[in-house]
């Protein structure tokens, strides 16, 4: 059997552990290490990270500028979300469209059986199929992010950390004598924007919005917003209102250049339109069975009916309201722990 594995590596702690443990389980492994944004001196440390580490395991590495690509896909993407009132979620649209992909494409180059990540999911069967699952450690379940995998991919993944939490993986690092990186912070945000400040980063790109109204469900004035890209459903701070009564962003209409505010009782929805779906398991949701919804990365599942309506867009039922549904977000679909699929949130009611 072939036991190829091309493991995608960040330099971080997560993929590097990954490493460690498949070699240990006897794959023979080829690192490979995406630059998706940033100048070369930006790159410069987790690059150095990745490959000395590779060195350290006496593993092939290869470093693939995708700047380029990840600026015309991604970025494109994201501006676009926001110039149409959206929240984007950069995540799950560049997964399937732009890293796995190019996982993919040179697992298959570099004659490699399997794709790895450092990831915390688990994989399994299913009626003799394979499925992504999520992974064991609640906090660290990154299924969520991954619903957009297609089969071809999803046959060929394996995830060495789903069955660990983030505390034993640090551990692991330091046993084989990774002092460092088991002290290593996570990177958090949006890794192509410095500071995690997305409006900073939308007026450099030219992206501005108007100042306008801040509206109550029936139309009745509150105040001035300082234009609709400084804001996003569920928003209740920085708003610049003095009300004896907390107030939250309910809808942004984008036409009226209006934002809707309203209490948080007022904000629950029951039903949401998702576009641009993606099931893996067509014959469980023709045959109606129960499952679960997750429309924010740390919300709990929701009970839920999925009702397709065409090819491009499906109904999610809720069987319990939830608040704060922003459109440009994803809902993502459960059969028990095992990930079905998703889609882009368009509206809910």
């Amino acid at each position: 059997m072939n036991k190829r594995v091309l493991l995608g590596m960040s330099g971080g702690i997560d993929s590097s552990v990954a490493a460690m443990l498949l070699q240990e389980q006897g794959y023979t492994l080829i690192g490979i290490t995406f630059i998706f944004s940033g100048t070369d001196a930006d790159n410069h440390h987790f690059l150095n990270d990745a490959r000395t580490l590779a060195r350290h395991l006496n593993i092939e590495h290869l470093t693939i500028d995708l700047r380029a690509e990840f600026e015309e896909i991604v970025v494109r993407y994201f501006i676009k979300e926001y110039t149409k009132g959206n929240t984007p979620f950069p995540c799950a649209y560049c997964n399937p469209v732009l890293k796995f992909h190019y996982l993919n494409k040179y697992a298959v180059e570099y004659k490699c059986n399997y794709i790895a990540t450092g990831h915390y999911v688990r994989t399994g069967y299913f009626n003799q199929k394979k499925y992504l699952y999520q992974g064991l450690d609640p906090d660290k379940d990154q299924a969520f992010f991954l619903w957009g995998l297609k089969r071809e991919i999803v046959d060929k993944l394996i995830f060495p950390l789903g069955e660990f939490n983030k505390i034993q993986i640090r551990s692991i690092a330091k046993e084989k004598g990774f002092y460092a990186l088991s002290e290593k912070k996570d990177s958090l945000g949006i890794c192509f924007i410095e500071g995690n400040d997305y409006r900073k980063f939308l007026e450099k790109r030219g992206v501005k919005s108007k100042p306008g109204n801040f509206v109550d469900p029936e139309g009745k004035v509150l105040g001035k917003h300082q234009g609709i890209f400084n804001y996003t459903i569920g928003q209740r701070r920085g708003l610049g209102l003095n009300y004896n009564f907390p107030l939250f962003v309910a809808e942004i209409r984008l036409d009226d250049n209006e934002i809707v505010l309203a209490k948080y009782e007022e904000l629950y929805r029951t039903k949401i339109l998702i576009e641009n779906y993606y099931v893996i398991d067509k014959e469980i949701v023709k045959q109606g069975v129960a499952l679960h919804v997750k429309v924010r990365y740390r919300l709990q599942l929701t009970a839920c009916k999925l009702n397709i309506l065409s090819d491009t867009e499906t109904e999610v039922e809720l069987l319990e309201p939830e608040a704060m549904i922003a459109p440009g977000q994803t809902a993502v679909l459960f059969h028990d722990e095992r990930l079905i699929g998703g889609g882009f949130i368009k509206s809910s009611k």
